[in-house]
């Protein structure tokens, strides 16, 4: 197994509201780490990325289904950000205009076009999610561990970095 750093962000750095976007210190991360032309999956409220992917934000560059977009999309990106929905209460309610009613860690149809998305189109992801997701032909570089204290569910920030391209 290969060896990838590890980090936390303590409890405070977290503890205020953020409507679809990054907590502050995770925003700080990202902002530093990435270069280049990047691409922003459920981007929210965030201005992260020359791409900005979410169903219906004003921030947005693209207001659209993130699946739909993936399956369309043919450009090729330095890094790919993102912050899909994990652990929303009345997730099948709020998350109707997503195309999806579970998180998407899950959602079995999503992660696989991700996958296959990512294989095709980036050497570098970030992903914050409620676990720290792999996929062939990456490998972890990194992972933050965010926590934001209180009875809330730890979130890992991954940092994926192209291993080799995989032959599709």
């Amino acid at each position: 197994m290969r060896k990838f750093e590890l980090d936390y962000l303590p409890p405070s750095a977290t503890t205020g509201e953020y409507p679809g976007a990054f907590p502050p210190e995770v925003d700080i991360i990202i902002r530093q780490l990435v270069k280049g032309k990047v691409l922003h999956l459920f981007s929210g409220s965030s201005l992260i990325g020359e791409e900005r992917i979410d169903i219906d934000h004003p921030s947005a560059t693209k207001n659209i289904n993130v699946k739909e977009f993936i399956l369309s999309d043919k450009s090729d990106w330095d890094w790919v950000v993102l912050d899909p929905p994990y652990l929303i209460m009345s997730a099948d309610v709020k998350l109707t205009d997503y195309g999806i009613s579970i998180a998407a860690s899950s959602d079995v149809s999503l992660r696989r076009n991700l996958k296959q998305y990512f294989q095709k189109h980036t050497d570098n992801i970030l992903w914050l999610d409620i676990c720290a997701p792999m996929i062939e032909g990456f490998y972890r570089k990194k992972l933050w561990l965010v926590l934001t204290g209180g009875f809330h569910t730890v979130r890992i920030l991954s940092w994926l970095t192209r291993e080799m391209k995989p032959l599709l």
